[in-house]
C-alpha cells in the first residue's frame, strides 16, 4: 500500500541550531535493522543534507532515479526533493544536516544551478584531507563546551565543508566562470522562486516580475544557462511534483491537480500527457507494476 502523503523531515524538530552534523558507520545488520524499522521510508526535507562518505557501497532514490554511492566521494540532496535510502550495504563518513537560511548564498547558487538530479563526485587525496580535516573540526567544535562565540564558529565550519562539496560540483561544470555568470545567477533567482511557487504562479511573466527583470531577459537568461526557456522549467516542476504525487501517495488525479493549483483536472491531465508522454493513470500503473 502507497502512503497517503509524502512526509516532510523538519529541520526544526530536530535542533533550534539549524544544523545537525554525525559521523555514520553502517553495515548489512545496520541496514536490516533500518528496513525493519521502516527507517528508509520515502520523505522529503525542507533542508538540505550533504554527505561526505570516506566509503561506501550504498544507493538513494532522488526524485524517481537511484543514485549509487561508490568509495570515497559527496553528495547532496536539495530541500523537496523526494528521496529514500535505497540500499545501505557499507557506509561511512559525515552527514550534515543544514537549514537552507544557513548556506551561503553562492554556494547554494552552485547546488541550485544544476536544473537535473546531481550526481556524485569521488575525491581525490587532497579533497579527501581537506574535507576530513574540517569535519572533524567541525564535530570536536559542536560537542565542545559552548561558548558566545560556538554557534558562529559552528555555522563558519559547517560553510567551510559545504563550500569543498560546492567548488568540486562547480568545477566539474565545463567552465567554473559559468556559475559566476550573469545568466547563471538569474537561472538560480529563478529556480528558487519556482520551487516556491509553482502551485500558485504559472505565468511566465509573473516570474518575471517578481524578480524585477523583462520576460525576455529572464527567459533569454535562463534558456542561457539551461538551454530551455521559462515555460519548460514551469511545466517540468509541476510535471515532477504530480508524478511525486502519483507514484508515492494514493491521491486520485483530481487531487493532485487541485493540490497543484489546478481546478481544471482535464487540462492538467493533458499538460501531464503532453509532458510525460503518458496520461497520470497511465503513469502510476506503469511505475507500481
Amino acid at each position: 500500500m502507497k502512503q497517503p502523503i509524502i512526509p516532510v523531515h523538519r529541520m526544526d524538530a530536530q535542533t533550534p541550531l539549524g544544523i545537525k552534523f554525525s559521523y555514520i558507520e553502517m553495515t548489512d545488520e545496520y541496514d536490516e535493522i533500518m528496513l525493519k524499522s521502516n527507517k528508509h521510508i520515502i520523505h522529503r526535507d525542507d533542508y538540505y543534507l550533504f554527505l561526505f562518505l570516506e566509503t561506501a557501497t550504498a544507493a538513494f532514490t532522488v526524485d524517481f532515479e537511484e543514485i549509487r554511492l561508490q568509495g570515497k566521494s559527496v553528495f547532496y540532496i536539495r530541500p523537496g526533493q523526494v528521496h529514500f535510502a535505497s540500499s545501505f550495504r557499507e557506509a561511512k563518513g559525515w552527514t550534515l544536516a543544514i537549514d537552507s537560511m544557513l548556506v551561503e548564498n553562492d554556494y547554494k547558487n552552485t547546488f541550485e544551478g544544476q536544473f537535473l538530479t546531481q550526481k556524485t563526485i569521488a575525491l581525490d587525496v587532497s579533497a579527501l584531507t581537506r574535507i576530513g580535516e574540517t569535519a572533524r573540526l567541525l564535530y570536536t567544535t559542536m560537542q565542545a563546551e559552548p561558548t558566545a562565540f560556538s554557534n558562529r564558529i559552528i555555522l563558519n565550519l559547517a560553510n567551510v565543508f559545504i563550500g569543498i562539496i560546492a567548488e568540486h560540483y562547480a568545477n566539474r561544470q565545463e567552465n567554473f566562470r559559468h556559475t559566476k555568470s550573469r545568466s547563471a545567477l538569474i537561472a538560480c533567482q529563478f529556480k528558487e522562486l519556482l520551487s516556491e511557487n509553482f502551485r500558485t504562479i504559472k505565468s511566465p511573466i509573473q516570474y518575471a516580475q517578481k524578480l524585477n527583470y523583462s520576460l525576455s531577459h529572464l527567459n533569454e537568461s535562463v534558456k542561457k544557462d539551461t538551454g530551455f526557456p521559462v515555460s519548460y522549467w514551469i511545466h517540468q516542476q509541476i510535471v515532477l511534483e504530480a508524478k511525486r504525487l502519483l507514484y508515492y501517495t494514493n491521491m486520485d488525479v483530481k487531487e493532485i491537480a487541485f493540490s497543484l493549483g489546478y481546478e481544471d483536472h482535464t487540462y492538467f491531465t493533458r499538460l501531464f500527457s503532453q509532458i510525460a508522454g503518458m496520461p497520470p493513470n497511465a503513469f502510476r500503473r506503469k511505475f507500481r507494476e
